[in-house]
């Protein structure tokens, strides 16, 4: 504080406490005091999560009932088609980038730097788990992912010029941050989540689902779609365009309706709807991805035993005596 609080000098605490300026004492005791608070939630938020990986069953996805259930095994690139990291052009079957930018802060007279974030992106491409028994579709959306696989590294321009691997010129500004997370081939793969059995052939009795999924697909390839349904070249794919890409699609799966060839039924894997219940996709196993939650639960509880006691006898310092 701006008595120069030193915490060497437990002695100086309480006068400093007590002479500080009004705004700069209520900062910080509502900043101790906001920690505290989130720190005694964590505990019981880590610890749910902890219990529920220990106490729900491990399934084979042959065998998995409808629900929510529990698998182990390991991940394999949907058709066998690998998704390439955008930063360090590695390939994986999934991946999740953040590009950060330093920046000056100055606050009273004291100059800080910080880090912003410019760019973030998640893949949604979904993979597939596997285990001796069968396979299981993996939609990544709205699932926390734990992997081993993270670089950092540092770089001069928005988008790296090298990779995690390659030592940038010691002349050359290190003003971005490049943080990425993947999921690779063959890695094991611990997943808990929504799991459903879908018969394709009942899925698409409903053409506007059948439809909409078709255009979903196409519009994975931006490039694709626009050489084929872009006829005016202006690189983009308007209203007019668009009614004939619905149209194509909805000839698309007619024709596959009259194949009427028999089709296996397929396992999916999503985001449960119980916000209670975690989507969780880990390379760590069971007992180490418990560990870890238990582990940061413990963590929160000496945040909490520190910070909440501590503000509160900061306002009774300067209140008292």
């Amino acid at each position: 504080m701006s008595n120069r609080l030193h915490l060497a000098e437990p002695a100086t605490w309480a006068p400093a406490i007590r002479h500080a300026q009004a705004d700069e004492f209520w900062i910080w005791t509502l900043i101790l005091l906001v920690v505290g608070l989130a720190c005694a939630y964590g505990i019981f938020y880590f610890i749910r999560r902890a219990r529920i990986i220990e106490d729900t069953p491990t399934s084979r996805i042959r065998s998995a009932a409808q629900g929510y259930v529990e698998l182990n095994g390991r991940t394999r690139y949907l058709v066998g088609q690998a998704v390439e990291a955008p930063l360090s052009k590695r390939p994986c079957a999934w991946y999740r980038f953040t590009i950060e930018r330093k920046q000056s802060n100055n606050f009273r007279s004291r100059s800080s730097s910080s880090w912003r974030t410019v760019e973030k992106v998640i893949s949604e491409r979904p993979f597939e788990c596997i285990d001796e028994t069968g396979s299981c579709i993996i939609d990544p959306r709205g699932a926390e992912v734990y992997t081993v696989h993270k670089d950092v590294w540092y770089g001069g321009s928005k988008w790296p010029s090298h990779g995690p691997d390659q030592k940038q010129a010691w002349y050359r500004a290190s003003d971005y941050r490049y943080t990425e997370l993947r999921l690779h081939d063959s890695d094991p793969l611990y997943a808990i989540g929504e799991f459903r059995t879908i018969d394709p052939g009942k899925v698409h009795n409903n053409m506007s689902e059948a439809i909409s999924a078709v255009l979903r697909v196409w519009k994975q390839d931006q490039d694709a779609l626009l050489e084929r349904f872009d006829t005016n070249g202006d690189g983009q794919i308007d209203l007019g365009e668009w009614e004939q890409a619905r149209q194509v699609a909805e000839k698309t799966v007619l024709e596959q309706h009259l194949e009427q060839a028999p089709r296996p039924s397929i396992n999916l894997m999503t985001r449960t709807s119980d916000f209670r219940r975690p989507y969780i996709l880990s390379t760590a196993s069971q007992s180490g991805l418990a560990g870890r939650f238990r582990l940061k639960a413990t963590a929160c509880m000496l945040g909490c035993l520190l910070f909440a006691p501590l503000s509160t006898w900061m306002i009774y310092i300067r209140f008292t005596g």
